[in-house]
């Protein structure tokens, strides 16, 4: 009986044992790290995503989902409650989606910011009510939703196809073909008939070039004919240029010759009728000298008298 005992106190300390054991390790694994509660809204499928999935900013983990659960006031929202640091960068423009960890299956929420809110504002979240937080679809739900489109557009025209390969419509496209076919050889047979009228235009093509070759030539002979005229009419210019300076010339010596005969010759008449009579007053000085040198030392002798004044002697009797 008390090795029973013994037995039973030794299972139950063993129990005991293991209880705190557990215990222990769950209070040293505990997170003590503060988070700031957020609510992520979604009216998609979480598949995949558990209590305690990563939560992520940009790739870099931040917190993790603290609880799933509907959302009571509107039916059909699923409500993710998280926990992320509180230096997280959580703003107006940030969304949530889901992301799948590898080829497990098991999703995270993906946390990033859309660039085209230019108004960024942080969101401060408490407590009692916790700031939300949309969920956009993801990739993968993109796609789907895009295959499932694609599949019904496909599957619309497959339809119209039908419809327009039907027998009454296939008989309409061979007559068509056919009718093609006939229209390309009566094009053919055109082409032919209208080939030795092409090369007649070719010809005319050719000649026309000729044609406004020479034209060309003869406009640069023209062109040198007004050069030499040009050259030429420059030359009489010059010449008009210079009979007009002979005329101007011409008239001044003109004016130069008149000047002389009604100025310059009265006054030249004039000196030579004075230097005639100096001549002759010098030749009468010149005789009378000659006629009575001495003169020049005793001066003139007296004049002979009058009749009428002393000593004035008559002439004698003949």
């Amino acid at each position: 009986m008390e090795n029973k005992s013994h037995a039973l106190i030794a299972g139950i300390f063993t129990v005991l044992l293991t209880i705190a054991v557990v215990f222990t390790v769950m209070w040293l694994n505990r997170d003590t790290q503060e988070r700031t509660p957020f609510v992520l809204t979604t009216s998609g499928s979480i598949a995949g995503l558990n209590v305690q999935a990563a939560v992520k900013y940009r790739g870099m983990e931040v917190g993790k989902v603290e609880a799933i659960e509907f959302d009571t006031i509107k039916p059909g929202q699923i409500l993710v409650k998280v926990g992320v640091l509180p230096s997280t960068p959580i703003t107006n423009a940030t969304y949530a989606e889901l992301g799948l960890q590898g080829l497990t299956g098991l999703a995270f929420i993906q946390l990033d910011a859309d660039e085209k809110i230019k108004d960024v504002k942080k969101i401060e979240s408490s407590l009692p009510e916790p700031a939300r937080i949309a969920i956009r679809p993801s990739l993968f739900d993109r796609f789907s939703v895009s295959g499932e489109e694609m599949v019904f557009k496909a599957s619309i025209a497959m339809t119209q196809i039908n419809k327009l390969l039907d027998d009454d419509n296939q008989k309409v496209l061979k007559q068509t073909l056919v009718n093609l076919q006939d229209a390309a050889k009566k094009i053919g047979q055109l082409a032919d008939e209208v080939q030795p009228a092409a090369n007649g235009i070719a010809t005319l093509a050719v000649d026309g070039r000729r044609s406004l070759a020479r034209a060309d030539d003869m406009m640069g002979n023209v062109g040198k004919l007004a050069a030499d005229i040009n050259k030429k009419l420059d030359a009489v210019d010059q010449i008009a240029k210079s009979a007009d300076q002979i005329a101007q010339s011409a008239e001044r010596v003109s004016h130069s010759v008149t000047t002389v005969e009604t100025q310059t010759l009265p006054r030249l008449n004039t000196l030579l009728d004075d230097a005639a009579r100096g001549i002759r007053t010098l030749d009468k000085v010149t005789e009378k000298i000659g006629d009575e040198p001495a003169s020049v030392l005793f001066g003139a002798p007296p004049a002979p008298a009058g009749p009428g004044e002393p000593g004035f002697v008559g002439p004698a009797p003949r």
